[in-house]
């Protein structure tokens, strides 16, 4: 399949609830896996289930994140781009 980061990102950011988003395929032991990061001021399980239900709605199933991860705000290198290392792993128990 063809995963395309950015329309998911764009899928998450036409959510109200959603300032930012980033989406990463990261390396799991069984493959790899979509991970979103978003930063969001809503209740983070309630915020979860709504952006299940709304990527499902617009996305194929393979293209929906296995975590969701809610952050206060994005990490940022020195020079202001995204940190993508200081990004915390996905913890397989909170989805």
């Amino acid at each position: 399949f063809r995963i395309e980061l950015g329309e998911i990102e764009t899928r998450l950011l036409e959510h109200e609830a959603v300032r930012e988003a980033v989406v990463l395929a990261l390396d799991a032991p069984s493959g790899k896996q979509l991970v979103a990061y978003l930063v969001s001021d809503a209740e983070h399980a309630a915020l979860r289930d709504a952006l299940r239900a709304h990527l499902k709605a617009q996305l194929p199933d393979y293209m929906v994140p296995a975590h969701l991860i809610v952050l206060q705000s994005m990490p940022l290198t020195p020079n202001g781009k995204l940190d993508r290392r200081a990004l915390p792993e996905p913890d397989p128990e909170a989805n």
